[in-house]
């Protein structure tokens, strides 16, 4: 019923073309958000925003807002991906050394509804086509929903959602996206509070449905919440920004907190540290990279006097 025959209709469509999408749909994927936030916050200048670091910071307590989001409503209606979700032909021209690669890319585990990814999406392409200052607002607006379409369409292609469970994920999404950004109104402090609370509600709703798989998980976006707010407002997140190396460092050492307690399940308290010490890492970068670069200058300066 939730599929309306449109799942069952796309997965006949040939091994190419099911590979493609298996690639399109990590768009859309928790890691390859979490990098593209990162790096734009640590990267972007004035080019994509008036005040980049700001806008940044914001996208990125968006998206965990909208991963306790997900993780909550699937634990609270708790219905199942479509049959062969867990399944997936591996074409003949994949190395063996990928198969196992393409197997996880291409196939779902856990609930289906509604789509984390369709949610994930819409929050965060959403959320830069209404505060980056790239291009225009239409043209913006237009490729952030391209882009969406297609992970969309990539989830169906490799039948791990229906088509209700992606449609409602656009549409929680934007629901929240709107809510999120008025109360926000570009002040991340507010944004990140706002993803607390859901983190928080998240929480509660999974403890409730005693689903204890995702405990770790949402405490872990609600530790981040909440750091990421503390830190945003005690530091001065102001800058230029950083360089491009300091930049791969930063994105990978504040993720693998976050990896750890995504796919380890550590536990509860070990996931809410682990959120607040990768996104404390993360948003403090900037800062700490500046004070760093300044003592150096100012050691430098004072040998040559």
């Amino acid at each position: 019923m939730r599929g309306l025959g449109l799942t069952e209709t796309l997965s006949n469509l040939p091994e190419s073309a099911v590979a493609v999408f298996a690639l399109l749909t990590q768009l859309g994927d928790v890691w390859f958000l979490f990098a593209v936030l990162g790096f734009l916050y640590l990267l972007a200048g004035e080019r994509v925003a008036s005040n980049p670091r700001r806008a940044g910071a914001l996208l990125v307590a968006l998206s965990i807002g909208a991963l306790a989001l997900t993780l909550a409503l699937k634990a609270v209606f708790a219905f199942p991906r479509p049959p062969d979700a867990g399944t997936a032909s591996i074409p003949t021209w994949i190395p063996p050394m990928l198969e196992a690669a393409y197997l996880d890319v291409a196939t779902g585990s856990g609930f289906g509804f509604p789509s984390g990814h369709a949610i994930g999406t819409t929050v965060a392409y959403g959320g830069a086509a209404a505060v980056l200052d790239v291009w225009n607002r239409r043209k913006r607006t237009l490729v952030a929903g391209t882009v969406i379409g297609l992970v969309c369409l990539a989830r169906l292609v490799l039948g791990v959602h229906y088509l209700v469970d992606v449609a409602v994920g656009v549409g929680v999404g934007m629901a929240y996206l709107a809510v999120a950004l008025r109360i926000a109104d570009g002040d991340p402090a507010r944004a990140f509070a706002v993803a607390a609370v859901a983190a928080a509600v998240g929480l509660a709703a999974v403890a409730y449905s005693g689903v204890p798989s995702e405990l770790g998980p949402v405490a872990m976006a609600l530790g981040a919440a909440i750091a990421g707010g503390v830190v945003w407002g005690r530091l001065d997140a102001s800058g230029t920004a950083v360089s491009f190396p300091v930049a791969v460092v930063g994105v990978v050492l504040s993720g693998v907190p976050w990896t750890t307690a995504y796919f380890a399940e550590p536990g509860l308290v070990a996931s809410l540290v682990a959120g607040a010490v990768g996104i404390s890492l993360l948003v403090a970068l900037p800062t700490l990279a500046a004070r760093v670069g300044g003592e150096k200058s100012g050691g430098g300066t004072s040998r040559t006097t």
